[in-house]
């Protein structure tokens, strides 16, 4: 048994004697091709240990990139050897010159600047009902504000490449220019409404506590006058068909105003009377008061009596000539609810002087 033990120990020990010398002669031929040589890189000079065996391989092993116009030196391909020299360098023989290079470099230089700007004022209108149209008035003169605008700005040789905005501040606000404008539309009169208007009134004029101004209710006196017209019935006619409303537009925009004209005759009554607007209470007064005394006339050639007369025109007034005569009058029916309901206002009016 001593004897296997001895022949085990004896066997580990040649192998071990084995890998020595083999790792040996390994380490002696590594040391063999390992060579010293001088390597030159555009002036930069080391001296490097290497087991290349050629320029190329190391090149390769150092990871060294050359341009393609590089002079390099012994050529690659060329076989190492120690001691020798290699050199990689520019066949550009005039070389860096570094004091034209540090000349002409020119550094980026970043600075914060402030700049003042206006800020513009804006120009604002106040409509004025009570100043004739197309009439204006500075209000109040206006004023230009300012602000402070930072910029970070990068220059070079005084010339500047790029410039940020980073801040701004309002130093002072702008005021607006304020500017008043007239609104009041003057109406351009007929000559019937002007010659009408101009006219004062006499001593039967009744002024009535109704919703009418003094002014209209006297032009409605001397209207009622040139076309014949009891004064007092035409100013109930006016609350029964607006409730003295100058701007009433009836159902469908079919009528306008204080007597509601009807928009079919607008163009008769402007080619006969020159009114150009049916919401103008003298324009509308006068198309009334006209058609009023025209079927008055109508009436007298259908009735004597002056009480029927009055029925007959009223009621035409409201429904047009040929629908009464046709539907009601030719029938035997004489009186309807509107001819009733004005002739009981123009009673009222005339007992109490209002509605």
């Amino acid at each position: 048994m001593k004897e296997d033990k001895a022949y085990i120990l004896r066997k580990i020990l040649t192998g071990v004697s084995l890998v020595l010398i083999f790792a040996t002669a390994g380490l002696l031929a590594i040391t063999t091709q390992l060579k010293t040589i001088t390597f030159n890189y555009y002036g930069n000079v080391k001296s490097i240990k290497t087991l290349a065996s050629s320029v190329d391989a190391f090149l390769m092993q150092n990871k060294i990139y050359t341009e393609e116009n590089a002079l390099i030196e012994p050529a690659k391909g060329s076989r190492l050897t120690s001691g020798m020299t290699l050199s990689i360098s520019s066949q550009n023989e005039e070389g860096f010159d570094v004091e034209s290079i540090r000349e002409s470099y020119s550094p980026i230089v970043a600075s914060v600047k402030q700049e003042i700007e206006a800020i513009p004022f804006e120009e604002e209108t106040v409509n004025n009902e009570e100043v004739d149209s197309g009439k204006t008035q500075v209000l109040q003169e206006g004023v230009e504000g300012s602000k402070s605008i930072s910029y970070i700005v990068k220059s070079t040789n005084d010339k500047v490449i790029q410039k940020d905005q980073v801040d701004t501040q309002i130093l002072a606000e702008a005021q607006n220019r304020v500017v008043e404008v007239g609104t009041k539309v003057t109406v351009s009169r007929s000559s019937i409404v002007t010659s009408i208007g101009s006219q004062p009134v006499d001593s039967g004029f009744v002024q009535y506590n109704i919703a009418l101004p003094v002014e209209q209710q006297q032009y409605a006196y001397n209207l009622c006058k040139r076309y014949g017209l009891d004064y007092p019935l035409f100013i109930a006619l006016m609350f029964r068909e607006s409730g003295f409303n100058a701007s009433a537009v009836g159902p469908g925009s079919y009528a306008y105003g204080l007597c509601q004209i009807a928009i079919t005759n607008y163009s008769n009554l402007n080619a006969k009377l020159g009114i150009t607007d049916l919401l103008d209470p003298y324009d509308n007064m006068t198309a009334g008061a006209y058609m009023l005394s025209t079927y008055m006339s109508i009436a007298a050639q259908h009735v004597s009596d002056e009480q029927t007369k009055v029925v007959y025109a009223l009621n035409s007034y409201n429904m047009g000539e040929n629908g009464y005569y046709n539907n009601c009058f030719s029938q035997g029916i004489i009186d309807r609810a509107y001819s009733n309901n004005v002739l009981a206002t123009r009673e009222r009016l005339i007992s109490t002087g209002g509605v």
